[in-house]
């Protein structure tokens, strides 16, 4: 009901009527009341004159998960935006609630006190980011969750570079996004599932939006830094999660295959000569390709290897 009185309000030039609004929606004035009460403890400024009715003034520039909800255009993320100030980690508040929750909701938190990322690392996480957890639900076997990651970094990818082209954003694999070639975005990817079955799958997304330089390692960078002024979280967060709806559906629907293309096209790392640091074992060689679910194909001196997961460097 908020988000209807919203919407009456933001179309009309003056003052709307309470009587008017209640015919439109059907709820008595005095529900309108409480709605509109509601509404300004959320930091929407609307004036009120009697005989006139209502007029909004002023919407909130700081973000909360109702606001988001309200403006976003998808048709299975972000239908329920659950947004903190402040959380240990975003991809575990999704791990709590994934198995309750409705595929397509998400996390949203300017602050993270216990962040990770691959490994179980910590992932920097000052004021100035935006630390995002998606909670999916495919429909596809649990080897093929890799997959997710691929879907993750196009669709940031391209967000950014729909932002200013000028920005040249490019995916580091197995999961940073950089910008002339310093990071400024990690995703972690996170399964619970059966033998056979996805439970669910958490995707996290940490960006260094607003980030000021003196909080970022020497290999960081921000939005912020980069195109020399403050990013609006609300307008970055409606068009990142736009876009990350458009781009899962292509997914669901048609699966991985043209995600790949559009994915390579956007690499950073293929056909560059790379170290790889893995757990047990680091490779030397040219990164040639990458196989379905996201193993980079690493030509060596002796043979051709698949490389599923470690840390990259340029040779």
């Amino acid at each position: 009901m908020k988000s209807k009185i919203l919407e009456i309000l933001e179309k009309s030039e003056g003052y709307v009527s309470g009587e008017v609004i209640s015919k439109k929606i059907g709820i008595s004035r005095a529900a309108i009341w409480k709605h509109i009460k509601k509404l300004r403890e959320l930091g929407y400024e609307i004036g009120s004159k009697t005989n006139e009715g209502y007029k909004l003034i002023k919407t909130p520039d700081f973000l909360t998960g109702f606001e988001l909800e309200r403006i976003l255009f998808t048709d299975i993320i972000g239908k329920k935006v659950l947004f903190f100030e402040e959380v240990d980690s975003t991809n575990n508040k999704a791990k709590q609630i994934a198995i309750r929750e409705n595929e397509g909701t998400v996390v949203i938190s300017e602050m993270q006190t216990s962040g990770r990322g691959r490994r179980g690392r910590e992932w920097h996480s000052p004021k100035g980011g935006i630390y995002i957890s998606f909670i999916l639900k495919p429909n596809i076997s649990p080897e093929k969750a890799p997959q997710l990651t691929l879907v993750s970094s196009l669709a940031l990818v391209e967000t950014l570079n729909s932002m200013d082209k000028k920005l040249d954003a490019r995916i580091k694999w197995p999961n940073d996004i950089l910008i002339k070639g310093k990071k400024i975005s990690g995703i972690l990817t996170e399964l619970s599932s059966d033998i056979e079955k996805i439970n669910h799958i958490v995707v996290g997304v940490g960006v260094n939006l607003n980030t000021e330089k003196n909080a970022l390692p020497e290999t960081g960078i921000s939005l912020k830094n980069e195109i020399g002024e403050n990013v609006s979280t609300k307008l970055f967060l409606r068009q990142f999660l736009e876009h990350f709806d458009v781009v899962y559906k292509e997914y669901i629907t048609n699966g991985i295959d043209k995600i790949i293309e559009r994915w390579k096209f956007n690499s950073d790392t293929l056909g560059k000569k790379v170290k790889i640091i893995g757990i047990n074992e680091t490779f030397e060689g040219l990164a040639k390709d990458i196989d379905e679910n996201g193993a980079l194909i690493l030509k060596t001196k002796e043979k051709e290897v698949k490389v599923y997961s470690g840390d990259v460097s340029l040779r």
